[in-house]
Parts: structure tokens; C-alpha cells; sequence
């Protein structure tokens, strides 16, 4: 349900990278990145030379954690990950809160204190 409203949207972020936080980074991810790129409005993008824009989307994400080592940067790219649904327009806590509420309201119903006892 909460992938689902960030699947239009999920490429929010984009960070432009220098060389020091491609450092790392695989020569097929910065063929990836090189792509995202163009397909962002920068024509002359390559793997080798940039610029390298990387967006959250699962491929880009996976690159980055597995292979970046610059720490700042993954921390950057992960804290962007993990929080993109609790953010602006994309913010799924009033959903969460009425599947919260949703859940105790069944388990009170079925004579349960809460709903890890259904």
C-alpha cells in the first residue's frame, strides 16, 4: 500500500554527484547514473566524465549503498531513502495512524488488549 503511492513520485531526489562521492562506484552504476542523467535534460552525460545524477529509484539505491565510499554521501542517499514516504506530499502517517486506530478498534472488538494479541 505505501510503495504504491510513491511509485509516480519516487524520483524526487536528485543529487548531482562530483567525482568524490562517485568514488566507489562500479563502471555499470556509473553507466546507470550516466543514463539518469541524460534522461534528466543533460545530453553530453557519460560514465567516465559526468555529470552523474542519481535519483532514489532501487537501482541507483543498491549502487550507492553497496559500493559509495564516501560515508557522508551514503548516509545522505540513505536517510533520503528511508524517509521518502514521511515527507511533503508523499507523507503516509495519517495513513498509518488510521490503520493504527483501525487495528486496535478490531481488537477491541474481538475482545483483545491490543492488536498483537489478535
Amino acid at each position: 500500500m505505501f510503495s504504491f503511492s510513491l511509485q509516480p513520485k519516487k524520483v524526487k531526489l536528485q543529487l548531482r554527484l562530483g567525482q568524490k562521492k562517485i568514488d566507489g562506484l562500479p563502471a555499470t552504476a556509473l553507466g546507470l547514473v550516466a543514463q539518469t542523467t541524460v534522461s534528466k535534460g543533460h545530453e553530453n552525460a557519460t560514465a567516465e566524465n559526468g555529470p552523474w545524477m542519481i535519483t532514489l529509484d532501487a537501482p541507483s539505491f543498491i549502487f550507492v549503498m553497496q559500493h559509495a565510499r564516501n560515508c557522508a554521501f551514503h548516509e545522505e542517499v540513505y536517510r533520503a531513502y528511508i524517509t521518502q514516504a514521511s515527507n511533503g506530499d508523499l507523507d503516509n502517517t495519517p495513513i498509518i495512524n488510521q490503520i493504527l486506530k483501525l487495528r486496535l478498534k478490531k481488537a477491541k472488538l474481538l475482545n483483545y488488549n491490543n492488536y498483537a494479541e489478535v
